[in-house]
């Protein structure tokens, strides 16, 4: 493979066209020893509707505010959750997401032993930074270190 970097990019963006989100669609992959074993995007449980997101629909909805409120659950937390579920290893993993995981999906992110983390765009996380700092967990924008020239 002669460009990962491009082939994950390429990958969280698409597997974000298949959330239901009515406010930002978010995609994630797991990838462990050069292979990616596990994705997944932000949407509702099964049987919720995304017309039934409360904070989603709310005419004062801002991004990065009132997450108690949201009905999906975020790419992040259904990626690691999916993985534990059919009993896949994250343990020194890394993630790539479309969107910089929100503080809660950082919590999850070190207890499921993920090393390191990229996303292409950022999200207003005052904690994130903090979270993967203290657990030495590496982390960045994937344009800050990619060129397509090369």
């Amino acid at each position: 493979m002669k460009n990962r970097t491009q082939l994950y990019i390429d990958l969280i963006n698409r597997i974000a066209e298949q959330s239901e989100c009515v406010s930002r669609k978010v995609g994630a992959i797991i990838v462990k020893n050069d292979s990616v074993f596990g994705e997944g995007w932000n949407s509702p449980p099964s049987k919720c509707k995304p017309e039934e997101c409360l904070r989603c629909n709310s005419p004062d909805h801002q991004s990065g505010k009132d997450l108690n409120m949201a009905l999906c659950a975020h790419a992040e937390a259904n990626l690691i959750a999916t993985c534990a579920k059919e009993g896949r290893d994250t343990n020194g993993a890394e993630m790539w997401c479309t969107t910089k995981p929100c503080a809660e999906c950082a919590k999850l992110i070190v207890r499921a032993g993920i090393k390191k983390v990229q996303y292409l765009n950022d999200y207003p996380s005052p904690y994130t930074d903090l979270i993967f700092k203290n657990a030495g967990i590496w982390f960045g924008n994937v344009w800050d270190h990619y060129r397509t020239d090369i």
